[in-house]
């Protein structure tokens, strides 16, 4: 079935396990979209330059919900998965949906590098023609 919303999601982690967790991320998102691409996995430096580096990629498809819901969903894994406030530095996973329906929802993300690999990754190999 082809779903109505368009999403670019980001997702990063700087575990030890962060390629098991990236993974695993890329997994349940894609059974939840229709029409997913996946950028190819990619290291990138902690924005504060002195945490672990982080493992990235980028998914662009088609969402079967709208943005609160998808966000919801996101974050839900991230819980699932370990992701808190308590341990600044260490990230399990971080899943955010920084495109929908054509609107960048998160600015930042989207001007940083380790968004910008991925995207452009996409975009070059057609992903976002899934849109039309």
């Amino acid at each position: 079935m082809e779903y109505p919303y368009a999403c670019t999601i980001g997702l990063g982690s700087n575990t030890p396990d962060r390629e098991a967790q990236i993974k695993d991320a890329i997994d349940h998102i894609c059974d939840y979209l229709s029409r997913a691409s996946v950028s190819t996995v990619y290291e990138s430096p902690a924005i504060n330059g002195k945490d672990a580096p982080y493992l990235n990629a980028v998914i662009h498809g088609l969402s079967p919900v709208g943005s609160p819901a998808l966000i919801s969903f996101l974050k839900e894994w991230e819980r699932d998965k370990g992701r808190t406030e308590s341990a600044p530095g260490e990230v399990p996973i971080d899943l955010d949906l920084v495109i929908f329906n054509s609107r960048i929802l998160r600015p930042k993300d989207f001007e940083r590098h380790y968004f910008n690999r991925g995207y452009r990754e996409l975009l070059a190999n057609g992903a976002f023609l899934i849109d039309n």
